[in-house]
Formats: structure tokens, C-alpha cells, sequence
């Protein structure tokens, strides 16, 4: 009987414990409040059904106030993802300037150095004329 009732008992992994240690709440909300893993959609059809049903008294509701707070954190992690989509693409083109700015650097120095060799030759070739004249 007694190894029964232990084979029952759950069996917490490492990670599990650690979050638990981390923040006891927000594991107990993640592993007992299907709320808590909800899609944003979710969320607003639990919100408008508490409305329908308590109505101008559903906001002093727990429950209430609960999938509100969701739905601010799902929307600054959404606001956080979009700013750091925006930084990467910056970032992107940032780098992808700099590389082609540093490709152009490059043909325009071979550029100059070739147009002073030119100019070089030639003020040789005008003094050579001259002198053998």
C-alpha cells in the first residue's frame, strides 16, 4: 500500500526545482493555472466572459485582475521581441554598409594609386623628352 501512494507521487525534474526556487509563484501559476500557458486570445475570451457574467464588477475579480497582468506581460514580451527584431535588422544594415563601404575604399585607393603612377610616368616621360631634346 505504502509503495502505491509512493509510485503516485510526482517527480520533479532539476529545472523544475530551480525555477520553483527562482519564484515559487510564477511556478505554481505555470504548473497549476492553465491560464498562465493561455494564448493571448484565450485570455481576452476568459476576460470578456467574466465581464458578460459579474459585469461591472468583474474587474475586482482575482481572476480578472490576474489575466490582466498576462496580457501586459505578453504584450511587453512582444514589445521586447519587436525591439530586438529592430536592433538585429539595424545591426544588419550596419554591417552590411560597412561592408560595402569597405569594398569601395578598397577600388577607390587602387584607383588613386594608379592615377598617381600615371601622373608619375608621364611628368617622367615629358622631363626624358626634354633632357634628350
Amino acid at each position: 500500500m505504502q509503495q502505491s501512494s509512493h509510485t503516485r507521487q510526482r517527480r520533479f525534474t532539476a529545472s523544475e526545482i530551480a525555477e520553483f526556487e527562482y519564484c515559487p509563484l510564477v511556478w505554481w501559476h505555470e504548473q497549476f493555472e492553465p491560464l498562465a500557458t493561455a494564448d493571448i486570445e484565450e485570455l481576452f475570451a476568459r476576460l470578456v466572459e467574466l465581464e458578460h457574467d459579474y459585469g461591472s464588477q468583474a474587474t475586482a475579480l482575482p481572476e480578472y485582475d490576474m489575466i490582466e497582468k498576462l496580457l501586459l506581460r505578453a504584450g511587453a514580451f512582444d514589445e521586447g521581441r519587436q525591439q530586438h527584431a529592430d536592433h538585429a535588422e539595424e545591426v544588419a544594415e550596419i554591417e552590411e554598409e560597412a561592408r560595402i563601404g569597405v569594398s569601395t575604399g578598397r577600388y577607390s585607393r587602387l584607383l588613386t594609386i594608379g592615377i598617381i603612377t600615371l601622373v608619375i610616368v608621364a611628368v617622367l616621360l615629358i622631363v626624358a623628352a626634354i633632357v634628350l631634346r
